[in-house]
This record gives C-alpha cells, sequence and structure tokens, in this order.
C-alpha cells in the first residue's frame, strides 16, 4: 500500500532510493518498500515489503523479471505477476547478471556465512521457477570495515 502522505508518483518523492533503472523500469524503494516504475506505461506496482531497506535489485534483459535483495531475496515475474519469496538467502548484498535468465547472488560479505550463489530463472516452469546452488563461499571481507563497493 503506498504511504498516505504522498500524492503523484512515489519515485517522485524525496524518499526515494533508485536501486536500479534501464530504459524501461525503475526500480527503488520508499524505506523499506520495493517499487517498481514502468516508464513506457506510468504504471507504478509495489513488489514488496523489506523488514529494513533494500540493498539491491536487477532487472532481466527482456524486463520480464526483476530481483531484489535485502533481509532475503523475491522474485517477480512479470508474465504473470508473481511473486516469489527466496527466503533460504539471508542478507542479500548484491546481484550480478551473468545472461538473460543466470544472477549470481552475493550474500553479507562480512559474515561467516557469506558466499557467491546462482540462481536460474526458468519461466518456462512458473510452478518452480528457479535452481540456486552455492558457487564458493566469499571469506575476503569478514576482518575488513564496511563499505558500498564490495569486489566480488
Amino acid at each position: 500500500m503506498r504511504p498516505y502522505t504522498l500524492k503523484g508518483y512515489i519515485k517522485d518523492d524525496p524518499h526515494f532510493t533508485t536501486l536500479f533503472e534501464n530504459a524501461v523500469m525503475l526500480i527503488g524503494h520508499f524505506f523499506e518498500i520495493a517499487y517498481c516504475y514502468n516508464k513506457l506505461t506510468g504504471e507504478e506496482t509495489e513488489i514488496f515489503e523489506f523488514y529494513n531497506d533494500p540493498t539491491c535489485t536487477l532487472v532481466g534483459k527482456n524486463n520480464d523479471w526483476c530481483l531484489v535483495g535485502g533481509d532475503l531475496l523475491v522474485l517477480k515475474i512479470w508474465i504473470d505477476n508473481s511473486l516469489r519469496k527466496l527466503d533460504q538467502l539471508k542478507d542479500v548484498f548484491d546481484l550480478k547478471s551473468v545472461d538473460e535468465y543466470t544472477v549470481l547472488i552475493l550474500n553479507d560479505p562480512w559474515s561467516e556465512e557469506s558466499a557467491i550463489w546462482q540462481l536460474s530463472i526458468d519461466l518456462t516452469k512458473l510452478t518452480q521457477p528457479t535452481a540456486l546452488f552455492k558457487v564458493r563461499d566469499f571469506n575476503d571481507y569478514i576482518e575488513k570495515p564496511y563499505s558500498d563497493k564490495v569486489i566480488w
């Protein structure tokens, strides 16, 4: 639900933080709530309400899905307008696209459980659209101070 104090598009609110933008989609958050704004249609969609601010997002190259990471990871599929919580991953820090339907995920780099994961998205299997596996542990930042930029 949109905050009651806003008028117009949420993307225009000074508290809105943009996490991802391409020619068609703008994804960001207003405090703990992630939103998508479709630039072509002018449609604004609430994606998910996190416990803390979302940290990262990625939109598929065909604009048919998006991932939003934070205390957990959510997958929004635009084909059937569904939302899947991938809550086996906690404290998602960053996302990288490998190809149109494959993503690398980094969870909290300062945690002893930090790892790089690979997620494959198959939109032809809407009942089970994802496959997730651990690529490797990521211990490079355990003793380092916090940084917004992590090289992985």
